[in-house]
């Protein structure tokens, strides 16, 4: 019996591989006298059994009997839709000073944000070679930061980089409407702006530290850039929501969700969707034609969250910082 799946979220696309059990007909069970099947489809259920549509079709299978679940994006994807996908969203958040070293895209913020200070492989020709991560490492040395590398589903083989891993992201997507206007009475509780007000950043980054250098990242972006917020008493936020249109090297226009966030105490009454309903709104009158969210696959919360609003799987990532001064190692081992 396998265990429940941490990575899987109601709504996702998978296969299940699973034991067919006594009933199999003999000719089908092979050596080992059990045959086994998949099944793809949607998950409805995680539970015991686990519950899938397929074709219309609601199909039970029991934990006892699946020996594998493969989680798969909501729909195929190429690998060139992912780096497409992967550089319209480097131009929504560049950080504050970048660099190109061997096909990656490196970012420096002052260390605010992982998606800001790290290495992203964006061309066909990066690779971890012993010359490319010794330039990495160097130049984010020199700023006072770890080398942290971005790693993409399917656009590098990293077997054998050792270091230090983040959590994993995953990268969801869905089609906008092509008119997404609406005229609602709550949707006007939503103020836009194209500049942050200090208030806003304090929302989001919940101190003062590094108020200076995050008000700086979150106004970057190689594309229009709008910040949402529903205030509440002295206009101090209790829902925010940053958006950015930016378009892929395939011609995509994204629009990039971020920041979105909900005061605990006025949680659960729709200020979220809200504020994400009125950034689509301001993403369609900007050409965009999908969405995009970053959501760490640890946050379950935020994840089936997004995956009601209609999100889907496309592709992951994961970070990994690579051990200060071990570059030359650990490269002499990859190449091996």
């Amino acid at each position: 019996m396998i265990s429940p799946a941490t990575d899987l979220f109601v709504g996702d696309r998978v296969v299940v591989r699973y034991l067919l059990g006594d009933a199999t007909p003999a000719d089908w069970r092979g050596d080992h006298g059990a045959a086994r099947s998949d099944v793809t489809g949607i998950l409805l259920d995680d539970g015991d059994p686990l519950i899938l549509e397929r074709d219309g079709v609601a199909e039970s299978i029991p934990r006892a009997r699946i020996t594998s679940v493969r989680l798969l994006s909501a729909k195929t994807v190429r690998n060139s839709e992912i780096r497409a996908l992967e550089m319209a969203a480097a131009a929504a958040w560049p950080g504050l000073e970048s660099a190109d070293v061997d096909g990656w895209l490196l970012r420096a913020a002052d260390g605010f944000s992982r998606r800001a200070n790290c290495a992203l492989p964006l061309d066909r020709s990066a690779r971890p070679t012993e010359s490319s991560l010794t330039r990495i490492g160097e130049w984010f040395t020199t700023r006072g930061l770890p080398t942290r590398l971005v790693l993409p589903d399917r656009l590098l083989a990293a077997t054998g980089l050792d270091g230090d891993d983040g959590p994993r992201v995953q990268v969801l997507t869905r089609d906008l409407p092509a008119d997404a206007t609406s005229t609602t009475e709550r949707l006007s509780t939503v103020t836009l702006a194209d500049t942050l007000t200090p208030e806003w950043v304090r929302a989001y980054v919940h101190g003062e530290r590094e108020l200076g250098t995050a008000t700086r990242v979150l106004a970057s972006a190689d594309g229009p850039v709008v910040f949402a917020a529903v205030n509440g008493s002295a206009a101090t936020p209790i829902a925010i929501g940053r958006a950015a249109v930016t378009t892929a090297p395939d011609g995509i226009s994204w629009l990039g969700l971020s920041a979105v966030w909900t005061d605990p105490a006025h949680r659960r009454v729709g200020l979220a969707t809200t504020v994400v309903s009125r950034l689509f709104e301001w993403g369609v009158e900007r050409g965009a034609v999908r969405a995009y969210v970053q959501v760490d696959i640890t946050n379950r919360v935020a994840g089936s969250w997004y995956r009601r609003i209609g999100f889907g799987l496309h592709h992951e990532y994961r970070y990994l910082t690579l051990p200060a001064g071990g570059t030359e190692q650990m490269t002499e081992e990859i190449e091996q």
